[in-house]
């Protein structure tokens, strides 16, 4: 059975990949990942370290693929960096190995830097925001009830610190599964952010982009998207070289 895991980005929820989901052939099974916090899990605690998140991810997939199954990692923005950790996590720990890693909107990890600077002061909600807002990620429209705002910034501020975690203790992981480079054309990374995915796998990196920006998988990006997925996912597994 090929099975599709997805993580998703920092703030969001299983909600991302409804479009996506929908779109993936019956051939393709997809397991949707969250994180506490949200969606089914939101009375459990936030987790706030990349060793959390990773250990938390790898441990649901060790419970529910198979170890003869196809396992693909689709991660979007933080869910790319999440991925890429649980990629390497798998093949320390035996268990369900990922033949190909989608690494979605975010630039290579070795490129990045701390949304906040580690020992400042707690960045003000306002600053959360408009990180997030960057990225054309927000609903400003619910942003408007005080008590969805205070929730959207408390998960922000948990995924900020998984993300800086994961910047300064895991950016140079490095796994054994192929990397597939997925972004938007009007997202604001190009290949001079994303060519250094190279650096994390063993084997050659692909790209690909799509219509649409940031979260370009729940607009016009969505169709073309489940077809490069499905079209990888079809194709004979690589050795490591």
């Amino acid at each position: 059975m090929a099975v599709l895991a997805l993580f998703h980005h920092a703030g969001g929820s299983a909600a991302v990949f409804r479009r996506l989901t929908r779109l993936l052939p019956d051939h393709i099974t997809p397991l949707v990942a969250e994180l506490p916090g949200r969606g089914r899990r939101w009375r459990e605690p936030t987790l706030h370290t990349a060793e959390e998140a990773v250990r938390d991810l790898t441990d649901l997939l060790v419970r529910q693929v198979g170890t003869d199954d196809e396992l693909s990692i689709f991660g979007h923005s933080m869910g790319a960096y999440l991925g890429l950790g649980v990629a390497a996590a798998l093949e320390r720990r035996g268990g369900p190995r990922c033949q190909v890693l989608f690494a979605s909107a975010n630039l290579a990890p070795q490129r990045a830097v701390p949304l906040f600077a580690d020992g400042a002061p707690p960045a003000s909600d306002e600053e959360v925001l408009e990180r997030a807002a960057r990225y054309g990620a927000l609903d400003t429209a619910l942003l408007r009830d005080p008590h969805i705002a205070a929730r959207a910034v408390s998960l922000l501020r948990a995924d900020f610190d998984i993300c800086d975690s994961f910047v300064r203790t895991m950016s140079w992981t490095v796994t054994e599964s192929r990397i597939v480079v997925c972004r938007g054309r009007e997202d604001a990374f190009g290949d001079e952010h994303t060519d250094q995915w190279q650096w994390s796998s063993v084997q050659p990196l692909t790209t690909h982009t799509f219509p649409g920006g940031h979260l370009y998988l729940e607009s016009a990006g969505a169709e073309p998207l489940a077809a490069t997925i499905e079209s990888v996912m079809t194709e004979p597994a690589q050795s490591p070289t």
